[in-house]
Formats: C-alpha cells, structure tokens, sequence
C-alpha cells in the first residue's frame, strides 16, 4: 500500500506517512527513508484516531491547569509538565489518557516492526527490546510568554527509541538539519514521531536523533514566519509526549543485529543508566530535564 501523503515540510524535515494498523514493506521502507532523511515525520493512523488526540489533549491540559501542585515548572524552559511513568499513574489521572496510551503503545510496535523491516533485519527484532513497555507520558504546558522571548524549550534530542507527539497545533516545534533551525508544521490529525539517541546508537547512526526545540521570537536561527512565533507566544501551547523507552536490561548499544558497536563511554551502559545519565538525575529524578548531551550533540549544539 503507498502513502497517500508525500508531503515535506521545510528543507525535507518530518514527511507525512500514512501508517495501516499493518503496514506493508513499502510503507517500512518510506519510514525508514524519512527517519533517515532528518529523524523526524508526521504520521496519521487509524489506531490513534483524530477524536482520541481531541480528547487527550484535553484531558492533560485540564489535568495540568487544575491539579497545579503536580505540575512541574521546568528549572531551565518556561514550561509546566507532568511526568507519568507506569500505566497505572495514566490510569489515575485520566481514562482518556489511559485509552491514548494504548492506542501509543500498538502504534509504537506497528513502527519499530516496520524499522525492522526497513532497515532489513529480523522483524521483531526492536519490538522485543520493548516487551516491557516501559514508555511514559508526559503532559506539557507552555504558558504565554513575552513576544522578547527565545526558546520556550532548549534545544535537546530524546534518549529513547522513539517518541511519539501530539501537539494542539500552536507554532514552534523546530528540527535542526543541514545547520537550520525548520519548523515542523502541524497537520490535525497527524502524530510527530522522532528518534531518539537510543536508536541512533543501535543502527549505528543510521537512524539519527534530531536535535529539536520549541522556539520563540527571539530564538536563534529560526526559519519559522517571525509572525507565525509572534502568535504563538500570546497562546498556551499543549502537547503530549510519548517516550517509547526499551527493556531496562538492554544495552545502549547493540551488536548481533546492526553491525560492530561503537567504542566509547556509553556503548555498554544498560537503558536504565543511560537514560538516568542523560536526564541528569537519578533514580528519584523522573523529570527527564535532558542536560546531558552525547559528544556529537554537543559539538551540534556548540557550533550554532
């Protein structure tokens, strides 16, 4: 089956895939191309449904405006968010939520069978590393800021393997590729799936994590409208998401499937370790801030 959507956004950054509920080769390898492209792409799929992410969004913005005392304020971006680590945390806050979840968590085996596939090795090969369902849900609130201001979220990559992000359409999300800050549109009923470093370390850099950003006005570098910012700071911006994370036990990087291993630091720390040194924290720490950088992001971050 083609895609219905060969749509880009600006300089080839996040292409519209239509994704069945079972997907062909074909459909596998256009995601694995536009992985590769930029790290980034907008997919639509009948198993998260457009009245579902209606009413997610609103679930986690009315959870996060009137349960303020588990809302936390970001220590570095202008944003609120709560993290929800186990099923049952989703559970307690909403039942809609809990219904998106598991839609995210169907959509996130359909995609990594297709990366299988995609990439040519065995077809359950990534879904197995994700037997254990660790993901976790996390709420977002932007508030209205000054149209002086820069990024409303620092420039960053995620450390799993895939995240899954639903927007309510406000301006900004932003991937960095060829050395240019492109915005990612939002599409109604399109979810944005990027890679994380996770992936990139087990396909060897084949797969690549895009540094993102949400970016204001002021923000360095942006090719998004001025206009487009200037609106979007005057608007609360809600988001959710949906960090595909592997079996704890995994390692950061691996060796039967893809190829020889890099030699370096992280190359043998298992997913728990590797996230708790990415996110900065420990155990305790479920914020997942994102202050650590790998060496190739830090040298991306530097040179802009």
């Amino acid at each position: 089956m083609m895609s219905n959507s060969r749509q880009y956004a600006s300089g080839n950054v996040a292409p519209l895939i239509h994704v069945p509920s079972q997907p062909s080769r074909e459909i596998a390898f256009e995601l694995v191309s536009a992985f590769q492209r930029s790290g980034f792409l907008r997919i639509t799929t009948p198993l998260v449904p457009l009245n579902l992410q209606i009413q997610a969004l609103e679930a986690a913005e009315k959870y996060i405006v009137t349960q303020t005392s588990n809302a936390i304020s970001h220590p570095i971006d202008p944003k609120l968010y709560c993290m929800l680590t186990t099923s049952d945390q989703i559970t307690s806050v909403s039942s809609v939520l809990a219904e998106y979840a598991l839609a995210l968590e169907l959509t996130k085996t359909v995609l990594l069978r297709c990366l299988a596939v995609g990439l040519n090795i065995e077809e359950d090969y990534f879904a197995r590393l994700h037997s254990e369902n660790n993901s976790a849900m996390r709420l977002l609130k932007y508030p209205t800021v000054s149209e002086r201001s820069s990024n409303r979220c620092k420039e960053h990559s995620d450390y799993g393997s895939i995240t899954l992000l639903l927007t309510d359409g406000v301006n900004g999300l932003e991937a960095y590729k060829d050395g240019k800050w492109h915005p990612v549109p939002h599409h109604e009923g399109y979810l944005v799936v990027n890679a994380g470093s996770l992936l990139q370390n087990w396909t060897n850099g084949k797969i690549p994590a895009t540094l993102h950003r949400v970016a204001g006005p002021e923000s360095a570098g942006s090719c998004s409208p001025r206009q487009d910012l200037l609106n979007a700071v005057t608007r609360d911006r809600i988001s959710i998401a949906f960090f595909c994370d592997p079996n704890k036990s995994a390692t950061s990087a691996l060796q039967s499937a893809m190829g020889d291993k890099d030699d370096n630091d992280i190359a043998e720390m298992s997913v728990a370790d590797y996230i708790r040194w990415r996110s900065g924290g420990d155990d305790t720490d479920i914020g997942r801030r994102g202050l650590a950088f790998t060496d190739d992001e830090e040298k991306r971050v530097r040179s802009q």
